[in-house]
């Protein structure tokens, strides 16, 4: 991408979303409920502990595999994993039969493993009963696992609460209209990042969702009644003189003549109809702090929940990366699916740049629009006033004690108070998400936890 060389890695090279094992030791491990370990570098895996049977016909996913896919290096989140892919693939033949049979029978047991068997099996069983997002049984457990734990897997051992614990109360509440939409899911399989971490970004995709008002995107559209058009609307009748424009079906009502003296009718009437879609300009956080799995995931859930609206014809994005010279912002505009399709190959989830100047950024992209021009695009925005938003981390530099139009942003890991306050000044949303991917969001109309 032109403009950024300096830093590093060519956002166009390709060599992105590639994540090694390094740091991820062994550990010593003890019991089975309850203890440390890494499967990594053993040839056979030991699945002895696990309490779901292995189908004749299903592979139990490897532990680099669900590492891999979900980041999670904690054998009894592995195990756990593990287990739920087998009861998902239960769940897809029909099979509920799925304990082992030294664990079906729970007065059998010891009182601490009986207590812990019933609650795995009140989760297992809810699995048969709810809708659970994912094409293969392992994306599905991820996607449960992420749900039951409400933090990203890769920091579990920072959680006090043991696995059992997590199990108990959780709600399968997945969202299908995010989970099953189309231009999502193609968008997950164009990004190397992505593609490897789906569950992760799908239900973070479904979070963004729930920000409110100020996120909402939809296009804008403005209709007009003129004598005569090839489009016609339908509209609640005004004036008797419209009577003639009532369709057939409404004069045969009982009470017509009751709804023709109130004017209750719906009419037929020619409009000339104008479409605006909405223009949001993203420019994202390209400093080597955010070259980080977690922060990451948010990015490209964040921009895959931006550009499924592009593909539904609703909006258009103008993105950049962006460091601390404005000058070296470089925009480009995706529009269609298309120009989705090409943003994502050329996209990076390799950041490398130095220090940033947030409010040098706002100020010069409002600098540009007055002057009909968006750095290196030739294009007319003074008329529409797009909306900006910042994807950061939150240790950015302002640099500014007031943005000219309305300006959201999403904070990653650590909170900016600052940047906080200049979007709701311009009746923005600011949103913080910590590394339990608690989120928050702060508008004029106060705090609101959206999870």
């Amino acid at each position: 991408m032109a403009g950024y060389r300096s830093y590093g890695r060519s956002y166009g090279s390709g060599s992105y979303g590639s994540r090694g094992n390094s740091g991820y030791k062994s550990y010593s491990y003890g019991s089975s409920w309850d203890y440390w370990g890494s499967y990594f570098n053993d040839p056979i895996e030991d699945d002895s502990s696990l309490v779901v049977k292995e189908p004749e016909n299903y592979t139990t996913p490897s532990a680099v595999d669900i590492e891999r896919k979900a980041n999670v290096w904690k054998k009894t989140a592995v195990d756990q994993i593990k287990e739920l892919a087998r009861v998902c693939y239960f769940k897809m033949i029909g099979e509920k039969d799925y304990l082992k049979p030294e664990y079906a029978d729970f007065s059998k047991l010891s009182e601490e493993n009986a207590e812990a068997m019933s609650v795995k099996k009140e989760l297992y069983d809810k699995i048969f009963d709810n809708f659970i997002p994912g094409f293969t049984p392992l994306e599905q457990a991820i996607a449960i696992y992420q749900n039951m734990s409400k933090h990203d897997p890769e920091y579990a051992e920072d959680n006090e609460k043991s696995d059992i614990e997590l199990m108990q109360g959780a709600k399968l509440d997945f969202d299908r209209e995010v989970y099953f939409n189309p231009n999502i899911n193609d968008q997950l399989e164009m990004n190397e990042h992505s593609k490897n971490k789906k569950m992760s970004i799908l239900n973070k995709v479904s979070l963004i969702g729930h920000l409110g008002e100020q996120f909402k995107v939809e296009k804008e559209v403005d209709e007009k009644i003129v004598s005569n058009s090839d489009i016609y609307a339908k509209k609640m009748m005004r004036d008797y003189a419209q009577i003639a424009q009532v369709d057939l079906y409404q004069r045969l009502f009982p009470n017509f003549p009751v709804k023709l003296l109130m004017k209750d009718l719906v009419v037929s009437i020619p409009v000339d109809r104008k479409e605006q879609k909405q223009k949001i300009i993203i420019i994202l956080d390209y400093s080597g702090s955010m070259d980080d799995p977690f922060k990451q995931d948010w990015v490209n859930a964040i921009l895959i929940d931006r550009f499924r609206y592009v593909m539904q014809g609703e909006a258009e994005v103008f993105f950049s990366y962006f460091v601390d010279n404005p000058d070296e912002m470089h925009f480009q505009h995706v529009h269609d699916r298309q120009s989705v399709i090409k943003f994502w190959q050329t996209f990076s989830n390799d950041p490398n740049g130095g220090m940033t100047r947030v409010g040098d950024m706002v100020e010069r992209i409002a600098s540009e629009v007055g002057n009909k021009k968006l750095m290196n695009l030739n294009i007319d925005l003074s008329e529409e006033k797009p909306e900006i938003l910042v994807i950061n981390d939150g240790q950015d530099n302002i640099h500014s004690d007031g943005f000219p139009y309305k300006v959201n942003a999403i904070c990653l890991d650590e909170q900016n108070n600052q940047l906080k306050q200049l979007c709701i000044d311009t009746h923005g949303k600011q949103v913080h998400v910590d590394y339990e991917s608690n989120v928050k969001a702060y508008s004029e109309t106060g705090e609101e936890i959206i999870c």
